[in-house]
């Protein structure tokens, strides 16, 4: 197999944003009884805690679970709410999204979810994508 041809810089759609992998979010039946099972199994401590919501961290592995009820939620339904990838800012992120609609991607434009800029995509099997930039310091 060959090596693919270099890309032309004048030509070549820019760069992905995305530096690793931030959290994922999952629907579950009691969120007090999931926290204490995950605290458990990855030693992971309480990032935030909400209404219904709490979301769990491991600071030598780098990553989120975020555990949410799943009131009305079927049970055939997906446990997984969504999948989050990191950008290093929101200047990025904002760049990333106008590319985006350049190419017909089409969503709702950077958001601020919890003080961090955030965009919304779904997949097209209508899995939800989030790319979510740290909080302005």
């Amino acid at each position: 197999m060959s090596a693919p041809e270099p890309r032309d810089p004048a030509t070549a759609a820019p760069t992905s944003p995305v530096t690793g992998f931030s959290h994922v979010q999952l629907r579950v039946a009691d969120v007090a009884r999931s926290r204490a099972w995950y605290e458990a199994v990855f030693d992971l401590e309480v990032l935030f805690e909400g209404a219904g919501v709490v979301a769990l961290r491991s600071r030598r592995a780098r990553f989120v679970v975020v555990l949410g009820e799943a009131a009305g939620v079927e049970q055939a339904t997906s446990p997984i709410d969504h999948m989050a990838f990191a950008v290093p800012d929101g200047p990025a992120l904002e760049a990333w999204a106008a590319h985006l609609a350049e190419v017909g991607i089409e969503h709702s434009g950077v958001v601020d979810e919890q003080g961090k800029p955030s965009l919304q995509l779904r997949d097209p099997d209508g899995n939800a994508v989030e790319l979510v930039a740290p909080a302005p310091r």
